[in-house]
C-alpha cells in the first residue's frame, strides 16, 4: 500500500480500499466492543462532570450548525491528553494495551445537524466509531462513506476508510454520542510516529488558519513552509510530549 495524505495530494480514489471493514476480522475490535459498557460508564461520568459540555470542533465549516459537533480527546495522533485519561482509568488502560491505537475521543453530534462531506487526513489508519448513545437508525441518524450508508448501533463498531469521502447526520431529537478511535493499519506500523507527527503538523496549521485568516490568503508554498517548520518543532519536542502529553489546552 502507498501512503496518502489529504492536504498535499490529489483526492483519494483507491477503489481497492473498501468503504467499511468487518470488526470480526480484528482482535483489537473485539477487545473494544467487549469493554463497551465500561467505556460508556466512564464517558457519561466525564460528560456529567463537565455539565454536558464538550469542545466544539475547531474548523467551523465542518458542520452545518455552530457548535453542533463537539469532541473531547484522550489521545491525539500519538500524544496523550493526560487530564482526560486520568478521569477515565479504564479507557486509559485500554488505550495503553493497544500500541497501534493513535487517537481516541468522545464525539457528540447534536439533533438536527450534520458533519459535512470530507476526506480524512490519511489512508494509514482505520477510523472506528463505537456506538455509545445512538438515538435512531437510518434514515434519521446515520453515516455514509463513498455513497454507502450504515447506521450506528450501541456497543457496536463501524470501521471505515477515513480517506474516502464521508459524512454523518443526526435528525433525531437526542444527541448522538460515539467513542472514536484510530488504529494504524499494519502496512504503516513501522512509520507510525512519523505519520502521526505529519498529521499533527497539518492539524496545527489548520488551527492557526482558523485563528489567523491572513494565513489562508498566503500562497500554498508558504503554507508548506509553515507546515514543514511545525513538523520540525514537533519532532524536537516529541520527548517532552511523550512524557507530559499534549502541550496545547484540551479542556
Amino acid at each position: 500500500m502507498k501512503i496518502w495524505y489529504n492536504y498535499w495530494q490529489a483526492p483519494y480514489d483507491n477503489a481497492a480500499d473498501p468503504n467499511f471493514f468487518d470488526p470480526a476480522d480484528y482482535d483489537w475490535a473485539q477487545t473494544i466492543m467487549q469493554n463497551a459498557d465500561a467505556i460508556r460508564a466512564e464517558l457519561y461520568d466525564l460528560i456529567a462532570q463537565r455539565n454536558g459540555s464538550l469542545i466544539p470542533y475547531f474548523a467551523a465549516d465542518m458542520d452545518n450548525k455552530s457548535q453542533s459537533w463537539q469532541t473531547l480527546a484522550f489521545k491525539t495522533w500519538g500524544i496523550d491528553v493526560k487530564t482526560h485519561l486520568a478521569a477515565c482509568p479504564r479507557i486509559a488502560q485500554l488505550l495503553q494495551s493497544l500500541p497501534q491505537l493513535v487517537s481516541a475521543s468522545v464525539n457528540l453530534l447534536s439533533p438536527d445537524s450534520q458533519i459535512n462531506p470530507h476526506q480524512g487526513d490519511t489512508n494509514a489508519i482505520f477510523r472506528c466509531h463505537l456506538g455509545i448513545n445512538i438515538p435512531a437508525g437510518l434514515p434519521e441518524c446515520g453515516f455514509e462513506v463513498n455513497g454507502e450508508q450504515r447506521p450506528w448501533a450501541n456497543n457496536e463498531l463501524l470501521i471505515f476508510c477515513d480517506a474516502h469521502r464521508h459524512w454523518a447526520w443526526n435528525r433525531a431529537s437526542q444527541n448522538r454520542l460515539i467513542f472514536l478511535f484510530d488504529i494504524m493499519r499494519e502496512p504503516f506500523r513501522a512509520q507510525q510516529n512519523a505519520i502521526c507527527r505529519r498529521v499533527r503538523a497539518f492539524l496545527l496549521l489548520q488551527w492557526l488558519m482558523a485563528r489567523l485568516p491572513l494565513i489562508v490568503r498566503l500562497p500554498k508554498w508558504v503554507h508548506y513552509m509553515l507546515f514543514t517548520a511545525i513538523r520540525g518543532v514537533l519532532w524536537a519536542i516529541y520527548p517532552i510530549q511523550r512524557r507530559r502529553g499534549v502541550l496545547l489546552k484540551h479542556s
